[in-house]
């Protein structure tokens, strides 16, 4: 009689489910908490006749884009390490794989078990709800199905990367750490190699999750996955989800990690329970990584505290000692390596070769750093591929896609890169600020780019009155932007399609208290934003100063205006608040604020004369 090849062993499944029934049991007697404070809720009359269906279905896609992914990789690791546990133990493994069954067998089943131990909590609850929203009529079909299939995405996904690290170690405690590395690796290793480029370049550093974010699932499916609500009309809304197609190509690689753990599977060798990692080839790729990892960590750390606190001049690193930090911390994390490969504090003879790349490695690294072979340092985007760009500094704060704007910005910029080597020369220990002779300034550049990219840079600036009066310097491209009145608009004016809605002014000086708290009203406070643009075109707004000093304002005068904002993204209005520094020079501004009440014209005149007094002193 011919033989038939089983791909699935009902009875290990049973005992998988049954053996583990405390975890996924708990976690889906956790989850049942939700339905059940909804069905009390409705039953108490507080929800009521007024949950619509587009209330049951926002609540499920904040739920799968907010709560989900984050449960479900914690979630997933768990589950990993009850089905392959066995793996980990010498007598487990060789009583599992003397077993009448196929090592294709064990994969299909565990991989099933523990798929559906990730999914019975979903499971519950999603039920749970279901039946409730279908009694009280409420139920939105599509909106089920696209959670079902975005848990079922990322279940596969988390437990696919999970499985693979089961196999690539034997260990059960390395287990969670491979798999927190090969979900943050990326994100971190980029963070790592720009914060150690920020100790040699002027400008770079780490700005949120960059190139190589798609190589760490979780993070790049909480920036893609959302859900949005959108009004229809004045009554009606509707939700849907954004980022479904991010979930799929995730939930497909889910599956060819699963196909890779099962190619592993079938090589591992039993006797590899105990090793940290399970495969010989991968015993290199740990032991330098590890070394890596150690020195752009705890080599930065040993520069910061036996160097650069003690002996660094200036800002900005030294590449020798960076170097010799570095190295020694890489060879710190090899040897860690090796003893834990090894299981054995004897792993010094004959490790010179590898100690020799560690080293050869490391200062290779910090010297192409400094060298910006990849001209970070040198970057400034032509015109033609800029669509927006946003300037802050302490005194100066605003966004633009005014053509001359950013082409005054990026000329700005362009001088500050060209005087690389004068701002890094520069020492924090350096002589004292002084108003109108020398400053500094923390500049900070974002570029919104035509193709969707977002660049940023970040530069701590010396100015001096010397070099801001030298033409071509950083300098003084600054103080002419500063003084640009096409920027100074852009720092009061509100974005395009906002709505006023109040204001408020605070008179310290006088005691008129024409208005009852300061406050202004919607069409009050429209006057003075009027006035205060009219200022702006006139050129009564005085321009900023970059060393200081300049055109005094009423200290003893403040103002705000509270505007209205519509956030596509987050399909809800905002109110901002921003704040107005008054001038003698903005008459139209003052104009309105006396006709309001604000102060009278014998109040400003004493303010005006104590102005003249103290800039006179």
């Amino acid at each position: 009689m011919q033989s038939k090849r089983s791909f699935f062993n009902r009875p290990l499944f049973r005992k998988n489910l049954g053996r583990f029934w405390p975890l996924w049991g708990c976690v889906s007697l956790a989850g049942a908490m939700l339905p059940l404070y909804v069905l009390l809720a409705l039953l108490g009359d507080r929800a009521g006749g007024s949950v619509t269906p587009e209330d049951f279905t926002n609540v499920l896609y904040q739920s799968v884009t907010i709560f989900a992914p984050g449960f479900i990789a914690a979630y997933a690791i768990l589950c990993a390490m009850a089905v392959w546990g066995y793996l980990y133990n010498s007598r487990s493994v060789g009583l599992m794989h003397t077993l009448p069954v196929d090592r294709t067998c064990l994969f299909v089943t565990n991989t099933l078990s523990g798929l559906a131990m990730v999914l019975v909590p979903f499971a519950v609850v999603g039920l749970l709800l279901c039946l409730i929203s279908l009694f009280w009529g409420f139920f939105d079909l599509m909106a089920v199905v696209n959670t079902v299939l975005a848990v079922l995405l990322l279940a596969v996904l988390f437990f696919g990367l999970a499985t693979l690290c089961a196999m690539l170690t034997g260990h059960v405690f390395v287990l969670p750490v491979f798999y927190a590395l090969l979900n943050f690796l990326a994100t971190l290793l980029e963070a790592l190699v720009a914060s150690l480029a920020e100790t040699f370049l002027i400008g770079v550093g780490f700005d949120g999750p960059g190139n190589f974010v798609f190589l760490s699932p979780l993070i790049q499916i909480y920036e893609r996955f959302h859900a949005v609500s959108e009004r229809l009309s004045s009554n009606e809304w509707t939700s849907y989800l954004t980022g479904m197609g991010t979930v799929a190509l995730y939930g497909l690689v889910g599956l060819a990690l699963l196909a890779l753990s099962w190619l592993f599977y079938r090589q591992r060798q039993s006797e590899s329970a105990g090793d940290v990692v399970a495969f010989r080839w991968l015993r290199p790729v740990f032991r330098y990584g590890v070394a890596l990892l150690s020195g752009l960590v705890l080599g930065r750390l040993l520069y910061e505290l036996l160097w650069a606190l003690l002996f660094q001049q200036g800002h900005y690193a030294d590449l020798i000692p960076m170097c010799l930090c570095t190295a020694a911390a890489g060879i710190v994390g090899y040897y860690a390596a090796s003893m834990l490969l090894e299981k054995s504090l004897r792993v010094f003879r004959r490790s010179w070769p590898g100690v020799a790349a560690v080293c050869a490695g490391t200062v290779l690294l910090c010297t192409l750093t400094r060298m910006d072979i990849f001209g970070a340092e040198r970057w400034v985007p032509d015109l033609d591929e800029v669509a927006q760009v946003t300037l802050r500094d302490a005194s100066l704060d605003f966004t633009t896609e005014d053509t001359q704007l950013i082409e005054q910005v990026i000329a700005a910029h362009q001088a500050i890169v060209a005087d690389r080597d004068y701002i890094r020369s520069i020492s924090d220990s350096d002589p004292t600020f002084h108003v109108g002779v020398r400053e500094t300034r923390y500049v900070r550049l974002t570029y919104q780019m035509k193709n969707g990219q977002r660049v940023r840079r970040v530069y701590q600036l010396w100015v001096t009155a010397e070099r801001a009066a030298a033409p071509g310097t950083f300098d003084s491209q600054l103080a002419a932007l500063y003084s640009n009145p096409a920027a100074i608009r852009q720092q009061v004016e509100i974005p395009a399609g906002a709505n006023i809605v109040g204001g408020y002014v605070y008179n310290s000086w006088g005691s008129s208290g024409a208005m009852s708290d300061g406050e202004l009203t919607d069409k009050d406070a429209q006057r003075f934003y009027d006035a205060l643009i009219q200022d702006a075109d006139a050129g009564n707004i005085p321009g900023l100063s970059l060393l200081g000093g300049g055109v005094p304002q009423y200290v003893d005068l403040g103002a705000e205006f509270e505007y209205e904002v519509w956030d596509d993204l987050a399909n809800a209005s905002y109110r901002r608040y921003s704040r107005v520094d008054l001038f003698p020079t903005m008459t139209n501004t003052l104009q309105v604020l006396e006709e309001l009440g604000v102060f009278t014209a014998a109040e400003l005149a004493e303010m005006d004369k104590a102005m003249q007094e103290t800039s006179g002193r």
